[in-house]
């Protein structure tokens, strides 16, 4: 669900799919609240910053086990616990959840997510809060507002001049040791001291991500294409200090430096990767609405994909980017971190 201008509360990701066995009597759109008592006493104190004109918030169903629920008689429109989903979904007509539960509890986010998928049932996340509480969240959404959308097409006029600026400046920076880089590349293993590869751009576009080898040659001969992971062999003794480092991502300056990428943005990702997660994964490529990045929120915030879920996490810090992204204090954010991360070889 795409958002929609003047909409206060801006929701993360949405699944589309439809339901089977909702009949829809009306043009309203049913939805509910899944998560915890917390998040949803926040919510359902503050409505009409959650709801979109054609919805109606119908109540809540709380995911603490149902020998907890006697406690929330009391609580305003709450419908029962999430063993009774399926009945409570029914009874009430409910067409969408809206998941709100820590955003740093995966595993119950992982849970709901799953119970979700179980039941064909279409949720939306909330987004991630970066370490404040939801209801200072929505109490500073009703104090401020959302920009109109001509202000924050201002907000970041700059970003394609700094990205040049910036890449320049490390192309100069780091000049020398590219040298380094490739004699040691060269002493270590057979093969090119850079790396090239097909990478999906803003829109789909198709272009060549430059890098620093650092995998053996012919690592995917035998197993095709294949996410990296921890401690994986593929990997080189020299190729593994420049992830750490980032080091391995510099040649991309010439790709900033083309306009294929940006020096923030969602990681471009392989094609055969693309198509295989946009099938398992419902509005994967709606991270392709803006151009990749040299480094970016999923990169600072999150490790390898190692599983479909670690995909899932990623998606969710892409999407909250592509929807924050013209806020000028997150760009820098990001862009701090990254510089941690180089610094304290704290990559993967």
């Amino acid at each position: 669900m795409d958002c929609k201008e003047g909409y206060k509360f801006t929701m993360l990701q949405t699944n589309t799919y439809g339901r089977t066995g909702v009949i829809r009597n009306s043009s309203i759109e049913k939805i509910a609240i899944l998560g915890v008592q917390r998040i949803a006493s926040s919510l359902m104190a503050n409505l009409s910053f959650i709801e979109q004109p054609g919805q109606q918030v119908v109540g809540f169903i709380n995911i603490d086990p149902s020998g907890k629920n006697g406690e929330m008689i009391h609580f305003p429109n709450f419908l029962g616990g999430i063993d009774d989903i399926k009945n409570i979904v029914e009874q009430h007509q409910i067409e969408k959840v809206l998941l709100a539960v820590d955003p740093h509890d995966m595993q119950n986010l992982h849970h709901l997510i799953q119970k979700c998928e179980t039941e064909n049932l279409p949720y939306e996340l909330l987004p991630k809060t970066f370490d404040i509480d939801y209801h200072q969240l929505v109490s500073r959404s009703a104090q401020n507002g959302v920009p109109e959308r001509e202000e924050v097409a201002k907000e970041l006029w700059f970003q394609r001049p700094l990205d040049l600026l910036i890449s320049l400046m490390l192309f100069m920076l780091f000049l020398p040791s590219w040298i380094v880089i490739a004699l040691a590349i060269k002493l270590e293993s057979k093969g090119g001291v850079l790396y090239s590869q097909e990478r999906v751009g803003e829109n789909g576009k198709i272009f060549r991500i430059f890098k620093f080898r650092s995998m053996y040659s012919d690592a995917e001969k035998r197993g095709g294409p294949q996410l990296a992971q921890k401690n994986d062999p593929r990997i080189t003794k020299v190729g593994h200090i420049l992830r750490k480092t980032r080091l391995d991502e510099l040649p991309q300056l010439f790709n900033i430096i083309k306009g294929d990428m940006s020096f923030i943005g969602p990681r471009p990702e392989r094609p055969f990767f693309v198509e295989k997660y946009d099938e398992e994964i419902r509005g994967y490529k709606n991270r392709l609405k803006v151009k990749p990045g040299l480094t970016g929120h999923a990169q600072v915030e999150t490790g390898y994909d190692e599983t479909l879920e670690d995909v899932k996490i990623k998606l969710q810090h892409d999407l909250y980017y592509i929807e924050h992204r013209h806020s000028a204090k997150l760009y820098f954010k990001i862009w701090l971190k990254t510089v941690w991360v180089v610094l304290t070889a704290r990559g993967q």
